[in-house]
């Protein structure tokens, strides 16, 4: 919108002063000095009294000025807007006709013929809540044969449109692009005003295979319906002078021809939409022009002089807090440049407002678009279409998407790749007037260095796994062969050599007695070598079992199984070993009790928790207790050792950690068990926890759940 510029010349009138002629020039010169002074001082105050008329008189006009032109715009925005609802209302109702023409349509392509009950229930739905429709139309070969409603349009009956000159040029055009045409404003047959669509109707034909042109669909609309909004009826001459007119065809047919706004004068309000493939142009102003004045205008006269008045000292007080500002900017720049990393930020529309030269360098690629102004998805759209990383246009629209919505949601830092295998470490802020603060780090080494420790962890891991089933094959050979020379006394040849050695009156006492210290040896010798084996052997299954839990490829073999029978078998297998020691080994249980579980895995936590008890009690008793609930099943394995204090206890269930002690280096272990234990309890569904205190005891307990499969 285009506002007029005035400018106004002010100028002052010249105020003679007249001298008498008989002014004497005698010895009386104070006299003449006083009036000369006088003389002076009222061209002083002419002069200042024209200064500020003229100072009050264009502040005076400014505001005036200034009042008539914020009413004029809020006048035509209100009118604009205005105007906008009437084109949506046109648009709207056209977009109906040609669904009801289409329905019309299809109902001659179905049926063959034209159904008037049909016909005219669908018109009196339109009209329902479309009451701009005057009437529909039908004109097979161009004669109209019926229109509905049929008592207000019987005089349009019988006409056909070639002798319709004013509506044949549009009905062609429908003809010729088959497609709905807009007739512009034409006066009706009715009476009064309006606009038509029509519809061309082309239904298939058989025998052609092809469809033929069966005539046109007219919908007519009121234009002084179409033209009214709840606040403003342009349809009113004496209101509103109001021009409607089609410019130009969206296809390849040029519309009616075009039509230019000469009537209106005085900068209408102007707008263009479409319909139905056709632009339109639609001009407003009102019948008597606009207003030269607002209804302000008197009152504010009143106020100038004292706007003039304090608007230079409002204007020095902005030109100082401009200073400041600017000051402050600078200041703040200088800061900002003086930061090793880099920094952005933006205002609550998402503009640059302060950007480093750091930042600038994280971005090469965009490093002359990052300027104050820009917009974050301007910067984020050209850094995508100068980027490389991305191998499909649906790629970088999902990045965008996403980059989008963390920058209006900022959460926790992320990392972002750059390329050349740089990383930065993005934080991203709102502050509480909705500005935007951004941070990018350069953490290339570091994700260098995490990359290298997690690359190290997997070598060191693959490095277990290989050696622990390295060592597992000939520890298992050496426990087998370990075992048979611990029971080499029992084998059918040494029995035989013993029983020829022991023969009355053939045997060798001395020899006998000899070969029976030699068994006792190998015997001895292979029970030592067996059990060093076999805790060997324990060893290397913690290391697979730790490095499967570590990799998360530890699978339970779920499946039914009787937690008291698994219970008296450890308690049974590890009888020798607590009596070796001189302790009691017990086993109380509430009853069978069945679940789902791995058995194998079970076992192997009740056999640490019992074994370790067993390691670390020098005297009394080892108990393991069953209870069981409807939806819980609880482990309990007591002793009475030395107990663990509350500093030592948070390190228990940790890997490779031990509670520090002559018996704990006596005992040996990689300190994994209960880790691995903890884990294969955490995997069922269930959890392993202790209670111990120094001196008494420890009671570690597994918790399992009863009849559930883990979905780990």
């Amino acid at each position: 919108m285009m506002r007029d510029v005035y400018e106004d010349q002010a100028k002052p009138r010249r105020h003679r002063h007249k001298v008498g002629h008989r002014a004497a020039w005698t010895n009386e010169g104070g006299g003449l000095l006083n009036k000369f002074t006088g003389y002076l001082a009222s061209k002083v105050f002419i002069v200042l009294t024209i200064i500020l008329l003229v100072s009050v008189g264009s502040i005076a006009y400014s505001i005036v000025k200034l009042d008539r032109d914020n009413h004029l715009a809020a006048l035509r925005l209100d009118v604009e807007q205005e105007l906008n609802s009437v084109t949506d209302q046109i648009q709207l109702r056209f977009f109906e006709a040609v669904l009801v023409a289409k329905n019309i349509e299809n109902s001659l392509a179905i049926d063959g013929e034209i159904d008037e009950r049909q016909i005219a229930r669908t018109v009196r739905d339109l009209q329902r809540h479309n009451p701009d429709v005057i009437a529909v139309a039908l004109a097979p070969n161009l004669s109209i044969t019926h229109s509905f409603p049929q008592t207000d349009n019987r005089v349009t009956i019988g006409m056909n449109y070639s002798q319709l000159h004013a509506q044949m040029p549009s009905v062609a055009q429908a003809y010729r692009t088959r497609a709905p045409v807009i007739d512009d404003r034409v006066d009706l047959v009715q009476g009064g005003t309006g606009y038509i669509m029509h519809y061309p109707v082309f239904l298939p034909n058989a025998e052609l295979s092809t469809d033929q042109f069966w005539g046109v669909i007219s919908v007519v609309m009121d234009q002084k319906g179409l033209l009214q909004t709840p606040q403003r009826d342009f349809s009113d001459p004496a209101q509103y002078s109001f021009e409607l007119y089609p410019l130009k065809a969206s296809g390849l047919v040029e519309a009616l021809p075009d039509h230019r706004l000469t009537k209106l004068k005085d900068k209408p309000v102007v707008t263009t939409f479409n319909v139905l493939g056709v632009t339109w142009e639609a001009a407003v102003r009102p019948a008597g022009g606009w207003p030269a004045y607002s209804p302000q205008s008197r009152n504010l006269v009143g106020f100038a002089l004292i706007a003039a008045i304090f608007l230079l000292g409002v204007l020095l007080a902005f030109r100082r807090m401009a200073l400041e500002q600017a000051n402050a900017h600078a200041l703040l720049s200088e800061a900002v440049g003086a930061i090793n990393e880099g920094f952005i930020a933006f205002d609550a529309k998402e503009r640059v407002m302060v950007v480093n030269q750091k930042y600038r360098d994280y971005h090469p690629q965009i490093a002359d678009l990052i300027v104050p102004g820009a917009t974050m998805k301007e910067l984020v759209m050209h850094w995508v279409d100068r980027s490389d990383h991305f191998e499909d246009t649906a790629s970088k629209q999902a990045w965008i998407r996403d980059r989008l919505q963390s920058f209006r949601n900022p959460g926790s830092a992320f990392l972002q790749d750059t390329g050349d295998d740089c990383w930065l470490k993005v934080t991203e802020a709102k502050t509480p007037h909705g500005y935007t603060v951004g941070i990018w780090t350069d953490v290339t080494a570091e994700k260098r260095a995490q990359e290298a420790a997690e690359a190290a962890d997997r070598e060191k891991t693959e490095f277990l796994n290989n050696v622990s089933h390295e060592l597992r094959t000939p520890l298992t050979v050496i426990f087998g062969r370990a075992s048979f020379m611990r029971h080499s006394d029992k084998m059918p040849q040494s029995q035989r050599l013993m029983d020829a050695l022991e023969a009355d009156g053939t045997g060798c006492p001395v020899a006998a007695g000899a070969a029976r210290d030699y068994q006792r040896f190998m015997t001895d010798q292979g029970a030592g070598i067996a059990e060093s084996a076999q805790h060997m052997i324990r060893l290397v299954e913690d290391l697979l079992d730790w490095t499967k839990v570590s990799r998360g490829q530890l699978e339970l073999d779920m499946a039914p199984i009787q937690l008291d029978e698994i219970a008296r078998s450890v308690t049974q297998e590890l009888q020798p070993a607590a009596e070796a020691k001189g302790l009691t080994l017990t086993y109380i249980g509430d009853g069978p009790v069945a679940t789902i579980a791995d058995k194998v895995r079970v076992k192997q936590i009740l056999y640490n928790l019992i074994t370790n008890a067993i390691k670390f009690t020098n005297e009394g008793k080892v108990n393991l207790s069953m209870l069981h609930s409807n939806d819980k099943i609880v482990f309990s394995v007591s002793d009475t050792g030395n107990g663990i204090s509350k500093a030592d206890a948070r390190r228990v269930f940790q890997r490779f950690q031990q509670v520090d002690g002559s018996m704990t280096r006596q005992n040996g272990g990689l300190g994994l068990g209960l880790a691995i234990s903890e884990q294969l309890a955490t995997l069922h569904g269930g959890s392993l926890s202790m209670d111990s205190e120094l001196g008494v005891g420890s009671t570690f307990s597994l918790t399992l759940p009863r009849d559930t499969v883990s979905t780990l």
